[in-house]
C-alpha cells in the first residue's frame, strides 16, 4: 500500500513533468519551428544526456551505496566530488572542440553546427546537469523518492516557464539551452536544502566502493542514453543544414510522445529500486520477485493503449503541432512500439541492479548498445531517418529478451503476469475498434484531436477496470476511503 501510493505520487509528479515538457516542445515546435527544435534537442542530447554518462554511472553508485544505510554522508560527499571533476573535464573538452571546429572547413552537419554555434551553452548545461543528477541520486539513495520526483516536477515547470518566455520574446537556441541550465542549478540547490543528509568528507574506502559499482553502472547509464539519444546523435551525423534539423525536430516530437506514455514505468522503477535493494541486502528474494511481478503488471498500462492509438490516429496527433510534423507518422508508431518493449526490459534490469548484480545487467546492456549502435548507423545510411526508429525498436527487443533470460537464470522462479497483461491488450484492442469507428466523423483541429485521445483513454481504462480484478483491486487500494471503484 505504502509503495503503491509512493509510486502514484511519483507518477503524478512525472505527469506534471511530461505535460510541462509537452507544452515547452509545443511552443518551441510551433513558434520556433521544427528547425529550432531540432538544434535545441541536439544541444540537450549532448549536454544533458551523452556527456554526463560517466557522472550518471557515479550517481547510480551513489544511490545504491546510500540506500544500504552505511555512512551515507561520506558516500554523498564522494559522489559529489567525483562528479564535479567529471563535469569540469568534459565541459572543457566541449569548449576546446568547438573552438577547433570553428577554425576548420567542417561539413555542414547538424552535429558540427551545434558544436560551433552553441559550445558554451552545451558546456554550461553539462555542468548544471551533473549538479542536478548528483543531488537527485542522493535523495533517492535516502529513499526520498517523492522529494526527488517533486524536484523534477519543479525543474520541468520552471524550465518550461523560462523557455516559453524565451521563445515568445524571440530568442533562439542558445537562450533555450542557457535557460535549461539555470533551471537545473536552481532546483539542484533546492534539493541540497531539503536533503536529510549533507555530503561529508569521504575516505578512500568510500571512493573505491563507489568506483566498484560505477564501473558497471555507467554501462546502464550508457544504455539509457543509447536508447534515448543514439538515434538523435547518429541522425545529426547524417542530416545536414536546416532541412536536416527540421527532420530532427519532427523525430524529437514523436519521441517525446512515446516518452510521455512511459511515465508509469519510470515511476515504478524509481519507487521499487531502493526497496528491492534493501530486501536483497537482507536476503529476502521472495519479496523482490513479488515486487517484480507488480512492476511488470502495471508498467505497460499506458504504453499498450498508446501504441494502438499511435497506429490508428498518429497522423492527427502530429498535426496537433503543425502540418510539417505529419511526415513523422510512421516514426511515431515505431518509437511507441520501442517504448512498449523497453518498459518491461527496464524492470528486468532494475531488479538485476537492485540485487547487486550490475555485472549481469552490464552484459545485457552491452548487447543492447552494440545492437543499437550498429543498427542505427546501418539503417539510417540504408533507409534514411526512419531507420533510426527501427534500430531503436529492434535493440529494445534485444534488451527485453536478454534481461528476462538473465534474471530468470538468477532468480529461477520469475513469472510474467500474463492475465493482467492480456486484460490490457484486450482493453486496448476494444478501444481501437471504438477509435476506428468514430475517427472519420470527428472534425480535424486541435480541440477535436485532444477530445478523441481523451475519449479513447476513457474507453480503455473503463474496460480495463471492468475485466481485470487485479487492476480494479489495486485502483481501489490507492483511492481515498470515501471513493469507491465498483
Amino acid at each position: 500500500m505504502r509503495l503503491g501510493k509512493t509510486a502514484v505520487y511519483h507518477f503524478g509528479t512525472q505527469i506534471v513533468i511530461s505535460l510541462s515538457g509537452f507544452i515547452a516542445t509545443f511552443v518551441i515546435g510551433v513558434l520556433g519551428g521544427a528547425s529550432d527544435l531540432g538544434y535545441y534537442s541536439y544541444a540537450v542530447g549532448l549536454g544533458f544526456f551523452w556527456l554526463v554518462i560517466p557522472a550518471d554511472g557515479v550517481s547510480q553508485a551513489l544511490k545504491k551505496r546510500m540506500s544500504e544505510g552505511d555512512e551515507p554522508a561520506a558516500y554523498f560527499g564522494g559522489g559529489a566530488l567525483i562528479n564535479a571533476a567529471l563535469a569540469l573535464s568534459f565541459g572543457a573538452l566541449v569548449l576546446v572542440l568547438g573552438a577547433a571546429l570553428r577554425t576548420t572547413d567542417a561539413p555542414n552537419l547538424v552535429l558540427v553546427q551545434v558544436l560551433t554555434r552553441y559550445d558554451v551553452a552545451v558546456a554550461t548545461l553539462l555542468v548544471a546537469a551533473t549538479f542536478m543528477k548528483t543531488t537527485l541520486a542522493g535523495l533517492e539513495g535516502q529513499k526520498f523518492v517523492a522529494r526527488s520526483g517533486s524536484l523534477k516536477a519543479v525543474d520541468r515547470v520552471f524550465r518550461t516557464t523560462i523557455q516559453v518566455l524565451v521563445v515568445v520574446l524571440g530568442f533562439g537556441v542558445a537562450a533555450l539551452t542557457f535557460g535549461h541550465a539555470v533551471s537545473l542549478v536552481a532546483v539542484a540547490a533546492l534539493g541540497v536544502a531539503v536533503s536529510g543528509t549533507r555530503p561529508a568528507r569521504p575516505g578512500w574506502v568510500h571512493v573505491r566502493s563507489l568506483w566498484d559499482y560505477a564501473k558497471y553502472a555507467w554501462v546502464g547509464a550508457l544504455r539509457g542514453r543509447v536508447y534515448g539519444w543514439m538515434d538523435t546523435i547518429v541522425l545529426g551525423m547524417f542530416l545536414t543544414g536546416a532541412a536536416g534539423a527540421t527532420l530532427l525536430g519532427v523525430y524529437e516530437v514523436a519521441w517525446g510522445i512515446g516518452s510521455l506514455l512511459a511515465t508509469a514505468s519510470s515511476s515504478i522503477s524509481a519507487t521499487l529500486f531502493p526497496e528491492m535493494s534493501d530486501l536483497s541486502s537482507n536476503g529476502d528474494r521472495e519479496r523482490v520477485i513479488h515486487y517484480l511481478d507488480e512492476a511488470l503488471a502495471f508498467s505497460g498500462v499506458i504504453v499498450v493503449p498508446g501504441f494502438v492509438g499511435a497506429a490508428l490516429v498518429g497522423e492527427r496527433i502530429l498535426l496537433f503541432y503543425r502540418p510539417e510534423y505529419a511526415v513523422g507518422t510512421t516514426v511515431l508508431v515505431i518509437l511507441v512500439g520501442a517504448y512498449l518493449l523497453d518498459v518491461y526490459a527496464s524492470q528486468f534490469l532494475n531488479v538485476l541492479n537492485a540485487v547487486d548484480r550490475p555485472d549481469v545487467a552490464m552484459r545485457v546492456n552491452v548487447a543492447f548498445v552494440l545492437a543499437n549502435v550498429v543498427l542505427n548507423v546501418v539503417l539510417i545510411w540504408w533507409i534514411g531517418w526512419t531507420g533510426a526508429a527501427v534500430a531503436t525498436a529492434a535493440s529494445a527487443g534485444v534488451r527485453a529478451t536478454g534481461g528476462y533470460v538473465a534474471l530468470a537464470g538468477l532468480l529461477h522462479d520469475v513469472s510474467v503476469p500474463v492475465r493482467t497483461l492480456g486484460a490490457q491488450a484486450i482493453s486496448a484492442g476494444l478501444m481501437g475498434i471504438v477509435l476506428v469507428s468514430v475517427e472519420p466523423v470527428v472534425p480535424h483541429g486541435r480541440v477535436w484531436t485532444l477530445a478523441l485521445v481523451l475519449g479513447g483513454a476513457s474507453v480503455y481504462f473503463g474496460i480495463l477496470l471492468a475485466v481485470s480484478v487485479r487492476v480494479r483491486s489495486k485502483t481501489r487500494s490507492l483511492l481515498p476511503a470515501r471513493v469507491r471503484v465498483v
